[in-house]
């Protein structure tokens, strides 16, 4: 905390007039990257689409702020605060983001879109989803696969092959996730 105070110009001892500690700052932190999550998956489900496309949204937008923000996303998931340390509030917030989720999940169920599983199941396959392409891309590990095999264009977003292309690689795993990979004469 007295590092993090030098490091910002203020006095050494300033951080402690607002964090008690460093578990605390890391917690403010991490609900700060959990309210930006929760707006970007609360802004794709607003959108004109049928249910089914904004599952795809939600785990697009989850992606998205995780390659555009990795720091916080990694403090959001990581180890740094172990479950018995978050705050309320942090808690709180995670619900909020997720259970958006499960809101879209619930109104493709009420439209008979997809079968009537137990939706938090459903719910933590697609963020289980969401959440392995968000770290694969942000450890470099998809496009590092991609183009041992020759397959640079599933990452690439036009002319700027140093960027993913989160569109195309959510939808080719989610059509995977929902369609399944088994061929149906094998069921």
């Amino acid at each position: 905390m007295r590092g993090l105070g030098q490091r910002l110009g203020v006095s050494r001892t300033a951080p402690y007039r607002h964090f008690s500690d460093k578990n605390d700052l890391l917690c403010a932190i991490a609900e700060e990257g959990y309210k930006n999550l929760a707006n970007k998956i609360t802004d794709s489900n607003k959108q004109l689409t049928p249910p089914l496309e904004k599952l795809r949204n939600i785990g697009i937008a989850y992606v998205e702020f995780a390659i555009a923000n990795p720091v916080h996303y990694r403090l959001m998931f990581g180890n740094e605060i172990l479950e018995n340390n978050r705050t309320p509030e942090l808690v709180r917030l995670a619900e909020e983001s997720f259970n958006e989720t499960l809101f879209a999940i619930n109104v493709c169920q009420e439209k008979k879109l997809i079968r009537p599983l137990n939706p938090y199941i459903i719910a933590n396959a697609l963020w289980s989803m969401s959440h392995g392409i968000s770290t694969l891309l942000n450890d470099g590990q998809i496009q590092a696969a991609n183009a041992f095999k020759g397959l640079p264009a599933l990452t690439q977003a036009g002319t700027d092959t140093g960027k993913a292309n989160v569109n195309k690689i959510f939808n080719y795993i989610t059509d995977i996730l929902m369609n399944g990979f088994i061929e149906k004469s094998n069921l």
